[in-house]
């Protein structure tokens, strides 16, 4: 075995590091608190809109932590397909 690092390794390396940056993104994302404000016209009564409980509201962060961690488990169920894909063409 040489010394250098094989690309497989650094390809491991790198979907885990996008699976945690995720994880950190929707970590940030859901500690943010979520404001926002409906100004397109009058309300008809005098009742303030409150979201607790049935509206669950998120911010971009957070949507964005989701994508990166889905693009992450898709990277990494690549990678553990073509590692089986390689192991079985050698045992053949």
């Amino acid at each position: 075995m040489s010394n250098r690092i094989r690309p497989e390794i650094i390809g491991w390396g790198v979907v885990g590091l996008v699976i945690l940056v995720g994880v950190v993104t929707i970590a940030v994302g859901l500690l943010t608190p979520v404001t926002f404000g409906w100004f397109a016209y009058r309300p008809l009564a005098d009742a303030t809109f409150n979201p607790v409980g049935d509206a669950l509201l998120v911010s971009r962060t957070t949507v964005v932590g989701f994508i990166v961690i889905a693009l992450g488990l898709i990277a990494l169920a690549f990678l553990a397909g073509w590692r089986l894909a390689r192991r079985r063409t050698t045992e053949l």
